[in-house]
């Protein structure tokens, strides 16, 4: 079934990881092997619902209406579901899910991490673009190197200077 579905779309979808060939059917069932349609990878996001919503008029959010049953609904469950394997990875996507799990929790960091494979899906079908996966360690060091950075600005803004100590060992 892999290499049909290879064949119907000329990349392998399912070297992402947690994308498995009931993803690939569902995605390619419903979108085609063409994204074109879509211009950017946000559109393609915002069309399979996983992109967040704040409805708002005249300055106050209104109640949000969501269309029940729709071909966009089924692809953002299956990417949901598949988000969900990545729990105990030892991946970058799966060091995403947990960092993400950690700050905001479980439910925001599923739908983070399904949004993350709706654009790597988009990337695939629509450029060609391989999937390597940087691994754990890879993702929580630069992970790290962020926080660092971002904590220097933070004392920078409010006058003081971080100096680092050396590790004891």
């Amino acid at each position: 079934m892999r290499q049909a579905l290879y064949r119907m779309s000329g990349v392998d979808l399912t070297a992402i990881d947690a994308i498995g060939v009931g993803v690939v059917q569902v995605v390619l069932t419903e979108y085609g092997p063409d994204l074109s349609c879509f211009p950017t990878e946000k559109h393609f996001v915002s069309h399979v619902t996983l992109a967040p919503k704040r409805p708002i008029t005249g300055g106050k959010p209104i109640k949000n209406k969501e269309k029940r049953g729709s071909a966009s609904s089924r692809v953002a469950a299956a990417l949901r579901s598949a988000s969900l394997s990545l729990r105990h990875s030892h991946t970058a996507l799966g060091a995403y899910f947990r960092q993400t799990s950690y700050r905001l929790g479980a439910d925001v960091a599923t739908f983070a991490v399904a949004r993350k494979l709706t654009t790597l899906i988009y990337r695939l079908l629509r450029w060609g673009r391989a999937y390597v996966d940087e691994g754990a360690e890879a993702y929580e060091k630069r992970y790290q190197t962020a926080r660092i950075h971002r904590l220097l600005a933070t004392a920078a803004d409010l006058g003081f200077q971080l100096i680092p100590t050396p590790p004891t060992s």
